[in-house]
């Protein structure tokens, strides 16, 4: 009993093909209209880059658009506004401050408080302090003049005010940690100034690495413009400060934006040393033993190709008003990468075809296979980046409809203009013309002396043609997947080796997964070694004992003077100090705790302070005037009208504890979160870190969402345009292993889950389809017919033959994107490393799974398919034609036959 035909529904794949096929032989008529069509369509597209705008609002870019922390900010800084005359570190904006912060580090030693180090830093502070600007009326300012106050002077470094600026007070004055009592009864924190802090006795200080120094303006529309100029001043100061003894790195509140800035624009060297590479590589790639065949022209155009589609892309992008960002800049690697893989499958689908053919004809198949290949890669990838770019993170989001619309573009000037030019091209080959002279030349069988057919001859001789004695062009590569290649992976031991190697490399994806990091941190955001890298590494690493300061607002108005109220509020604020994450009730700052110990102090009896219109006029009047309480005035807001008797709303602020890794500052912000949520009064948390731990907190959530959704459309997409259910299923596999792969991976190689590696997770998800998918397709339904020397299964036969097929245009096209994305790795942006190392593991992983492990694992379970009644046949007289003693007796002249799907009626 035969076994029956695999049942399949490809009307759409039959449409397509007969569809190419006649598209291709009209194309083959016109390339000259198509080649002038497309350049002055992109010429029109590309002059809409002069509108191009580059996005350098980091906080924007990778905060979520649908963020909670943006909303509670509002409520925050509208009713509790930042007083710049009576400033602390607690109430400030953070990040949106107008601010120099400095960390200085001893060049010699580990002690910040070594004599001749803190003389450097002392100098330092006063050679700043004089660094001036000139504002629009022509007036110099200093920092003295753009300054927060504190007390009517300039916010101080507590230590400096401590040691009264004076290097000598070091021998007499013994500075304890984190606080430290003057003799006139006055507190300083100092873990904010210090990093790598040994103790002593008493908590005294033996030693500290690490010494920070904080600038904060006048964060106001006034004084804006000049607190802008005054950062600009400040870092070419500090660049051009010089010691021997302390080193200095800083941030200021553009340093980010700048960082971002300046790595954007030092992808462009970098792109021009790839676009180099990837020129050499397709030229040569397209080099045969043969000056009619090879094809050096087509590697150049097909690098053209991409580059218009690029240029179009950014054009009418721009054009839409779509701005560009540092992300995006990733984007024309990975298209020159693509188009190049492209123009290889269009290659491949051409020396499959007989050059005895007409060029019309030959056009006309290569495009019912290419053409439709290219389709189905096109829309999978177009696909993944569509569903990138409805991600609510913008830096992502505008990545992939930049890089979708590019990939839309590449399509298209791949079926117009470089169909055109491969159109061209076989005109060429038709008429023997020579590759680089265009001069007729003699096939290398009429070649009348050897270096005429070294340097001149090629193509078919006219006996040839008419005979029809040439099947196809394949190349040496084709030959070695089917000859040597596909054989050796069907032995039984190899398989056996191939399938524990496919255990071993999902066992070290699923570790790696296990320990994977999450979420952009800033310091990854500025430049490798840069000054902003090297202060965020160093704030990471030894001050994040103390911080951030998070706020707490009561959005009621209660009865503060009931000591009901008082004593839940007390309940309510341990409850948060009793996180892991929240430092202990020391740290907080709270006007009412602090209200109901100075009344203690003064003795105030119960029944005044009950008195609610007394306890107002005691708080008002008294405590908020003294000096000591005067920064709680900016956590009370009084009812309008009510003449300071009824507080509107307050808030009292808590300290982080430790947070060093974004695990643990995620988990405190939702733990304050939650805490608030379950409180009994309206409570509204906010730290201006929030909006940056919200990245981290949603990165994974918005990964798996995107995945799972992209794997979905994959799969309908593979079922419809590759119609065959267990093939569909396989890509799926192929997809999930993949991906299991790349996370595992990549958090192995110091790559974290965050905005960058998602791209790459999502574009991912458009290659692997593209690696599978046709191995897969081309195995289960046998589109070539095995006709080599090696007994094989039917199903290992089919598995030789689909890498016969589509192993060559695989491998260059992963080598081509892996030749386009190299020259990021030099790159000091871990944007731009992170996705080269990303991309190469997708590259590395696609070509292990199509070209190592599919095979294996389909052939080894070949039993699971049917297959037709010519593939039984195919195998036994694959049988008889081996003989006793391993040679093989085919005198056949080896043809690739395309089958019923690929060969269009006309």
């Amino acid at each position: 009993m035969k076994a029956p035909v695999m049942a399949k529904c490809d009307c759409i794949d039959r449409g397509l093909t007969r569809l190419f096929y006649n598209y291709g032989k009209f194309v083959s008529r016109w390339p000259s209209v198509f080649i002038l069509i497309s350049l002055i369509v992109a010429a029109a597209l590309s002059v809409g880059i002069m509108f191009l705008k580059v996005d350098t609002d980091v906080i924007f870019l990778f905060t979520p658009d649908n963020s909670q922390a943006r909303d509670d900010a509002v409520v925050v800084y509208d009713d509790f506004p930042t007083d710049y005359d009576e400033y602390t570190a607690t109430r400030g904006n953070g990040t949106d401050d107008l601010a120099a912060n400095i960390i200085i580090a001893p060049k010699a030693g580990d002690d910040v408080l070594a004599e001749d180090v803190f003389s450097e830093i002392l100098r330092f502070d006063r050679e700043l302090r004089n660094v001036s600007i000139t504002n629009n009326n022509g007036m110099p300012l200093t920092y003295e003049s753009l300054c927060a106050m504190s007390r009517g002077v300039c916010l101080d470094n507590p230590v400096l005010e401590i040691l009264n600026r004076n290097v000598s007070y070091l021998k007499h004055v013994n500075l304890t940690y984190p606080f430290f009592e003057a003799s006139n009864g006055e507190s300083f924190f100092l873990g904010t100034t210090f990093g790598d802090v040994e103790l002593g006795n008493n908590e005294t200080i033996l030693r500290a690495g690490l010494f920070a120094l904080n600038y904060i303006l006048q964060t106001t529309p006034l004084l804006e413009e000049e607190g802008m100029e005054w950062e600009t001043e400040f870092e070419s100061f500090v660049d051009n400060f010089e010691s021997d003894a302390i080193s200095v790195s800083f941030i200021h509140s553009h340093t980010l934006d700048s960082e971002v800035s300046l790595s954007t624009q030092s992808v462009i060297p970098l792109f021009s040393i790839s676009y180099t590479l990837l020129f050499t590589f397709a030229i040569t790639s397209c080099v045969m033993f043969d000056w009619v065949f090879s094809k050096p022209f087509l590697g150049f155009m097909g690098t053209i190709s991409a580059s218009l589609a690029v240029a179009s892309s950014l054009g009418l992008l721009s054009y839409a008003g779509v701005n560009f960002n540092i992300v995006t800049s990733s984007m024309p690697f990975l298209i020159i990468g693509i188009g190049i893989d492209d123009m290889f499958i269009m290659l491949a689908a051409w020396r499959k075809t007989s050059p005895c053919d007409s060029v019309e004809e030959r056009m006309g198949k290569a495009f019912s296979e290419a053409a439709v290949s290219i389709t189905i890669t096109s829309i999978t990838d177009a696909l993944a980046f569509g569903i990138g770019s409805i991600n609510p993170l913008p830096a992502v989001r505008v990545f992939c409809l930049y890089t979708g619309v590019a990939v839309i573009f590449d399509y298209i000037f791949q079926i117009t203009f470089f169909g055109a030019c491969m159109a061209l091209t076989g005109r060429r080959e038709a008429a023997n013309r020579h590759v680089w002279t265009l001069m007729k030349v003699k096939s290398p069988d009429e070649a009348p002396s050897t270096v005429y057919k070294f340097c001149c001859a090629g193509g078919l001789s006219e006996e040839q043609r008419r005979e029809r004695t040439v099947g196809n062009c394949e190349t040496g590569l084709m030959t070695f997947f089917k000859e040597y290649y596909g054989p050796f992976l069907m032995k039984p031991a190899v398989k056996f080796l191939t399938l524990l190697a496919f255990c071993a490399y999902l066992g070290g994806a699923i570790y790696g997964c296990l320990n994977v990091s999450e979420g952009l941190e800033l310091k990854l955001l500025a430049r490798s070694g840069s000054p902003a890298y090297d202060f965020f590494e160093r704030q990471t690493d030894h001050f994040s004992t103390y911080g951030p300061f998070v706020s707490v607002v009561i959005q009621e108005s209660l009865n503060y003077s009931d000591a009901t109220v008082q004593q839940d509020l007390e309940a309510l604020m341990e409850d948060f100090e009793s996180s892991e994450y929240i430092h202990s009730s020391e740290y907080t700052e709270f006007w009412l705790r602090d209200f109901l110990k100075f009344l203690d102090a003064a003795n105030v009896p119960a029944s005044v302070r009950s008195d609610p219109d007394e306890f107002s006029r005691l708080l008002a009047n008294q405590f908020l005037a003294n000096p000591s309480f005067s920064r709680y005035s900016q956590d009370i807001i009084f009812e309008e009208g009510s003449n300071d008797t009824v507080i509107e709303s307050s808030r009292f602020i808590l300290t982080g504890d430790s947070l060093v890794t974004t695990n643990q500052q995620v988990q405190m912000m939702s733990e304050v979160r939650d805490k608030a949520s379950e409180a009994d009064i309206t409570l509204t948390t906010f730290s201006p870190f929030f909006i940056v731990y919200e990245q981290y907190a949603r990165i994974r959530s918005v990964t798996i969402q995107n995945l799972s959704i992209a794997v979905a459309a994959m799969f309908v997409v593979a079922f419809f345009l590759i119609p065959n259910i267990i093939c569909s299923v396989v890509v799926a596999l192929c997809i999930a292993s993949i991906e299991v792969g790349i996370v595992g991976y990549m958090s192995l190689w110091d790559v974290r889950l965050d905005s960058i590696s998602m791209i790459n997770l999502i574009l991912c998800i458009g290659f692997s389809v593209d690696f599978s998918a046709h191995i897969t397709y081309s195995f289960l339904s046998g589109q070539e017919e095995y006709d080599g020397r090696h007994m094989l299964s039917i199903a290992s036969q089919h598995a030789v033959m689909a890498l016969y097929s589509l192993g060559m245009p695989i491998l260059q096209g992963a080598i081509s994107t892996i030749i386009a994305i190299i020259a990021l790795n030099w790159s000091t942006s871990y944007i731009f490393v992170a996705f080269f190392k990303v991309m190469l593991l997708v590259m590395l992983f696609g070509i292990l799974h199509s070209l190592v492990f599919l095979p294996v694992l389909l052939s080894s379970f070949g039993c699971c398919f049917c297959w037709s009644n010519e593939d039984i046949d195919r195998q036994d007289n694959n049988k008889v034609r081996v003989s006793s003693n391993g040679a093989q007796n085919n005198h056949r002249t080896p043809q690739v036959h395309n089958n019923a799907a690929f060969t269009p009626e006309v």
